[in-house]
């Protein structure tokens, strides 16, 4: 049992059955409800090196999960699409490859010249971000954080997850199905869902779907 109180079989049942929307839309209410309250918690705390690590976590989960993208491309992508603010020093896609390098170094390397570049825990400027006179970036991680927490309370992101095309949402339920089971590239309906990616838009989903969902019922039981 997890802590909803389902068992494997029975959350995996629910992800392969509902529509996708429903099987990645959820995770829209996850981010807003868990990361995001500790994101905000520790912005109030200043643990700015968890705000950095959090942020980053919402971002790289959104932007893969439900739209296919990863790394930079995908930090950026978040940034730009759902939380960059009006004005410049707002706009934190602008500084995107800092920002992701930043996570990197905090999470994998500790010491960097970067960190003689980019001051990234400077909470007492007013704007989000600015470059000095010598080239040396200055970054607001409150204000970063605050932007990402404010994604959550607007329509946008799921409104623009669920307006991609029907193709694209299936191939990105299963693919979150794949990861969620762990499955090896080699498997056999790892290799179905992996050829979900070379259908157009003519192809019959519905004969798909049946296809890989009839294969993990007759695996896993259902």
């Amino acid at each position: 049992m997890d802590e909803k109180g389902e068992t494997i079989s029975q959350r995996l049942k629910r992800y392969v059955d509902n529509p996708v929307i429903d099987t990645l839309g959820w995770m829209t209410m996850y981010l807003q409800n868990q990361p995001a309250v500790e994101l905000r918690r520790a912005r109030e705390a200043k643990l700015y090196f968890c705000v950095y690590l959090l942020a980053h976590s919402i971002i790289q989960t959104v932007s893969e999960l439900m739209f296919g993208m990863t790394g930079l491309e995908g930090t950026h992508y978040f940034l730009e699409e759902f939380a960059d603010g009006s004005s410049s020093d707002k706009r934190f896609s602008l500084i995107s490859e800092d920002i992701h390098e930043i996570r990197n170094l905090i999470a994998h390397r500790a010491y960097s010249k970067r960190q003689h570049e980019t001051q990234y825990f400077i909470d007492d400027i007013g704007e989000g971000w600015r470059r000095e006179a010598d080239g040396t970036l200055l970054i607001n991680p409150a204000v970063y954080s605050v932007q990402i927490e404010d994604v959550f309370r607007r329509p946008k992101l799921y409104q623009t997850f669920k307006s991609q095309p029907a193709l694209r949402l299936l191939q990105l339920k299963y693919k979150f199905i794949r990861q969620w089971l762990e499955l090896d590239k080699a498997d056999t309906i790892s290799q179905q869902i992996k050829a979900l990616d070379r259908l157009d838009t003519t192809v019959d989903l519905d004969a798909r779907y049946a296809q890989i969902r009839d294969e993990i019922y007759k695996r896993y039981g259902l």
